[in-house]
């Protein structure tokens, strides 16, 4: 056998081996994630980290289909205030309450941010709350929305089930979240390998997470984010203080809160003009 044609033959065979191997990696259902699946380690394109690592596939953990601590029906008080939350603002206003909560727990150094606008190359992303906490840097995404939650980690929408026959997509809220880091550690000029930043994506109590992604760790430094209902917050945030050394001094903390002001008091017309481009983006 000569050598042309055993070049040729491992070069059939290797393309075979890719060809296989791409096959049986693809996870474009978000109907299949299971417990315990280990997600691809690639980065997906506009994660907002310019390539430097969105999650690692050993550290990723699913969770297993959980019932709503809430039941959307029997609803009172303020689960009823908050069932009744078209534009998710009171949503927002409790995942902030349980930060404070927590922070305030904790009496160390921290700030807080809610509804902050970071300018992009297209305009804003607004991130709902933001802690600035001597432990590290933590984002919130809060989606107070009921029904049955199902998404896998590389898709781009996951599934909203409110019925038989109502069915809504929202945009992934982990790639949405890590787009939000991206834009909130260039405007703090804080590269991502040298930062201490947390992601946490806070669904409704009134909603079943379906095999979602539970949590996970991106980035080179020990960051990580986590999938939650808000009545695990507190508890999780309370780990997160106890658990994390110290990393930031006041004065850091002072002068991002500082630096950040503008994105905070930003006019009425960007607000609008936003709230319109999130509802074509993120919503079917």
């Amino acid at each position: 056998m000569n050598s042309a044609l055993l070049a040729a033959i491992f070069i059939a065979i290797f393309l075979l081996l890719v060809l296989t191997r791409r096959k049986g990696g693809h996870r474009g259902d978000s109907r299949q994630g299971r417990p315990g699946r280990r997600a691809s380690g690639k980065s997906p394109a506009g994660n907002g980290f310019d390539g430097a690592g969105y999650w690692n596939a050993r550290d990723v953990q699913f969770r297993q289909e959980d019932r709503p601590p809430v039941d959307a029906r029997k609803a009172r008080g303020l689960e009823a205030a908050l069932a009744d939350d078209v534009h998710g603002k009171f949503g927002e206003a409790a995942t902030s309450a349980l930060v404070a909560r927590a922070a305030s727990g904790d009496r160390r150094k921290h700030f807080i941010l809610q509804n902050v606008f970071i300018p992009t190359h297209s305009g804003y992303t607004e991130i709902d709350t933001v802690l600035l906490h001597v432990t590290g840097i933590y984002v919130f995404e809060t989606k107070n929305i009921s029904g049955e939650i199902e998404g896998d980690l590389d898709v781009e929408r996951w599934n909203q089930e409110l019925g038989p026959r109502v069915h809504h997509t929202l945009y992934n809220p982990i790639r949405q979240n890590t787009g939000h880091m991206g834009a909130l550690l260039r405007q703090l000029k804080v590269r991502l390998e040298s930062a201490s930043i947390y992601s946490f994506v806070v669904f409704s109590d009134r909603c079943t997470l379906r095999n979602v992604p539970a949590s996970g760790k991106f980035g080179n430094n020990g960051n990580g984010w986590r999938v939650l209902h808000l009545c695990e917050l507190r508890e999780s945030l309370e780990h997160a203080f106890s658990s994390r050394p110290q990393v930031y001094d006041s004065r850091t903390l002072e002068s991002w809160w500082q630096a950040l002001q503008p994105c905070v008091n930003v006019p009425e017309s960007v607000r609008q003009n936003h709230v319109k481009s999130v509802q074509k983006l993120h919503t079917t």
